[in-house]
């Protein structure tokens, strides 16, 4: 995530909706990918872009610039029930939903205690995940990637005798919404035995087998694929069965980056491609804010990532610059979060055959 300064100079988030130093109204432009500092009109509802005072040039015969109409907006519809501070044009209708609102579905029933917080923390997390595809252009305003399968949110809650499971099917990404809950998601987490569990995670997860539809089945990259993650044509339904009876197989870390990941083909890619949204996310937010480390970084060998025989090029040295430098940061992280008492925040390693998946993961992104 990067740094965002009001007019006022002090710093907004992604997330704010009024800078809390000034009081001004502040919110995302998905069409532009930033946020804007924003002064009310008058009209209702209708915003303009804040423009910082210059002082006044005076002089004989000086002709006074025309300057130009301020950007106008209005916040999305949802801004007051869950939160959303994405701005949408200013001649839209006052109950628009911003693009990101547009991709949930089906909402919880927002009568039952509990469901209107849980709806907040989904499309929180949810926009971190649409930030980051729209900036990759993998999805939103002036995407490069075309597509006709949709990417769209259902959230949904346990009901007498039907269990809700999170998953994907044909673009729907389906959500317990009892995954927004701390404590559930904890539960889940130890019975599974699983070492990190995240609402963000879940997102990044299922949007996985999204792309893996949208970006290798049928494509020039499937074959590559079945030689990184495996023949995705194997049985699923018994190859989960599996892994929740007898667990991963032994030596699942020489290959996969969770145990879960060992499970089937298609899991290993959701896994890996979660993983590298976790760190293509986090080194730019660590860019943003200028984070520098001490911590000795590794040397990785780039003929890891080379086909025997195959000579390393540019591409292969740079991204293991970057997977050393997410090395030096997770150590970071996790000492800090070790200082403070809590678990790491980072538990996972990622050995060479991980490393191929996850610069393949990079190419096919990067070759949108």
């Amino acid at each position: 995530m990067r740094t965002y300064l009001c007019i006022c100079g002090q710093p907004v988030f992604f997330n704010n909706s009024v800078c809390i130093s000034c009081g001004r109204a502040v919110g995302f432009d998905p069409f532009s990918k930033e946020m804007r500092e924003l002064d009310m009109t008058g009209e209702d509802g209708v915003l303009q872009l804040a423009q910082a005072e210059t002082p006044k040039k005076r002089g004989l015969f000086r002709r006074t610039p025309k300057v130009p109409e301020p950007p106008r907006y209005r916040f999305c519809a949802n801004l007051h029930v869950c939160g959303c501070n994405w701005l949408i044009p200013a001649d839209a209708a006052p109950e628009t939903l911003c693009p990101g609102c547009m991709t949930t579905r089906v909402i919880p029933d927002l009568s039952l205690p509990g469901n209107p917080e849980r709806w907040n923390r989904l499309e929180t997390a949810k926009r971190r995940l649409l930030f980051t595809l729209l900036d990759l252009g993998l999805w939103g305003p002036g995407a490069k990637l075309q597509t006709t399968l949709p990417l769209v949110f259902d959230f949904l809650q346990n009901l007498p005798g039907q269990q809700v499971l999170t998953g994907h099917e044909n673009g729907v990404v389906t959500l317990n919404v009892q995954e927004a809950d701390d404590d559930h998601r904890e539960k889940t987490r130890l019975e599974l035995r699983e070492p990190y569990r995240s609402l963000l995670g879940h997102f990044r997860h299922e949007s996985g087998h999204f792309y893996w539809e949208v970006l290798i089945k049928g494509t020039h990259h499937l074959d590559e694929y079945r030689a990184l993650f495996g023949d995705e044509t194997a049985d699923y339904a018994t190859a989960l069965q599996r892994n929740y009876t007898e667990g991963p197989p032994l030596g699942w870390d020489q290959n996969h980056i969770s145990a879960y990941a060992s499970s089937h083909p298609w899991e290993d890619w959701a896994e890996t491609w979660a993983h590298w949204l976790h760190m293509h996310d986090t080194l730019e937010t660590a860019e943003a804010a200028q984070c520098r480390t001490n911590i000795v970084r590794p040397k990785i060998d780039p003929a890891l990532l080379c086909e025997p025989g195959q000579k390393p090029e540019a591409e292969h040295q740079a991204f293991c610059e970057r997977i050393s430098h997410w090395v030096a940061l997770t150590t970071l992280v996790n000492e800090l979060t070790r200082s403070m008492g809590q678990p790491d925040a980072y538990p996972f390693a990622s050995g060479g055959a991980v490393l191929k998946k996850l610069f393949f993961i990079e190419r096919v992104v990067r070759g949108v």
